[in-house]
């Protein structure tokens, strides 16, 4: 009963917040949107294949990544594609839905493939992970924070910095109780602690530090080079964020998170409002090329996947 109590309470304040996200949102929109900024980015990056090149290669290198730890965590006896697809279907309907239902999809998918690996294993696996993405995020959220000086910042951002990585921990502690795993694996505290867990979490790492490269390639279609270390920390914030999501892809709860990273760097309002808004769109456009991609080389059944993924918990 308690578990239960916690998760509506944990529900009643993630609500609270994703409102008054969307409600920053439309705030930031009202008083700092402007289309003549946001169409002179969107075509400096539009104009410029390389620059957008780098960042569909950075951003599918990142995801690669993504597979290949999950791989080793999991099982080498499937091969590594199916991983990215896992992930491609993960990032397509997690933007697709006003939910972050992704996951589901993600567990869906490499269960119905025909392995020797459980769906219990595969349900773990996929919990695990995204503690390893908490971990790393907060990890870079405090480290590369402090590298950039954003603890110079109004006192009152980084409290609302520090809630969201809290919050997003507690957010996937409850979760499991929410898959129905129990007992998760017995030799799961050996695993964290383990040499290839080391690694892993090295490889988690390298792909969020990758993915940062479409908030740099944003900043630079403005004319803006600043330092690598801010891209980093910027998309670290924004992702954890997004745990606040209830629209599809995160519309709004993205760009007031990340408008408010950009600001505490230094950015004025009005630019960190377009650089929020063309790099979530860059994402939009690329998990939607992706997930038509994967429906191509890898097609399921969608109620199928969603009526088991549901049955069974």
């Amino acid at each position: 009963m308690s578990g239960l109590n916690g998760m509506r309470g944990f529900k009643a304040i993630r609500m609270i917040v994703s409102i008054s996200l969307l409600l920053l949102f439309f705030w930031l929109t009202m008083n700092y949107f402007s289309y003549d900024l946001f169409l002179h980015g969107l075509m400096n990056l539009a104009t410029s294949p390389i620059l957008l090149i780098t960042m569909a290669g950075g951003y599918f290198t990142a995801f690669w990544l993504r597979a290949v730890s999950w791989r080793m965590y999991l099982s080498r006896e499937i091969s590594i594609k199916h991983y990215i697809y896992g992930l491609f279907y993960s990032l397509f309907f997690n933007h697709l839905l006003p939910v972050k239902a992704g996951d589901l999809f993600r567990i869906g998918y490499l269960s119905n493939l025909k392995t020797n690996v459980s769906r219990k294993e595969i349900i773990e696996s996929v919990i695990v992970m995204r503690i390893y993405d908490l971990l790393v995020l907060g990890t870079i959220s405090l480290v590369f924070g402090s590298l950039i000086g954003v603890a110079l910042a109004p006192k009152y951002f980084y409290i609302f910095v520090s809630v969201i990585c809290f919050t997003l921990f507690v957010a996937f502690l409850l979760r499991t109780r929410i898959l129905r795993v129990k007992p998760l694996s017995g030799k799961l505290v050996l695993r964290f602690i383990s040499v290839r867990s080391a690694f892993i979490i090295l490889i988690v790492a390298l792909s969020w530090i990758l993915e940062s490269i479409v908030v740099y390639g944003t900043l630079l279609s403005f004319s803006i080079d600043g330092p690598v270390w801010q891209s980093i920390w910027i998309n670290a914030i924004t992702i954890a964020g997004q745990v606040f999501h209830f629209t599809p892809g995160g519309i709004g709860t993205y760009e007031a998170t990340m408008s408010s990273a950009l600001t505490a760097t230094g950015v004025t309002p009005k630019l960190a409002l377009q650089v929020a808004i063309i790099s979530h769109l860059f994402k939009f456009v690329f998990s939607y090329f992706a997930g038509a991609y994967t429906l191509m080389k890898a097609p399921v059944s969608f109620r199928k996947v969603w009526l088991e993924t549901k049955e069974r918990g």
